[in-house]
């Protein structure tokens, strides 16, 4: 089984901050999505089709409602 019980050392807040850092890594990695694939196979191209936007807004939510809590 797995033994995380060298996590217990871990401050609260260092672990806080680092999962805060991974969520602007992957928003950073989202940005550089290509624009060609996500609007792949669409006939009409809409500004709420951007699949970025979506990413990024649930992003955010998540890592408000992490800080929050």
């Amino acid at each position: 089984m797995l033994n995380f019980e060298w996590l217990s050392g871990v401050p609260m807040n260092v672990a806080n901050s680092m999962f805060l850092i991974l969520f602007v890594l992957i928003g950073i990695a989202i940005l550089f999505v290509p624009k060609d694939y996500i609007y792949e196979g669409l006939k009409e191209i809409k500004w709420y089709h951007n699949l970025k936007i979506w990413a990024l807004g649930d992003l955010l939510f998540i890592a408000w409602v992490y800080y929050i809590f």
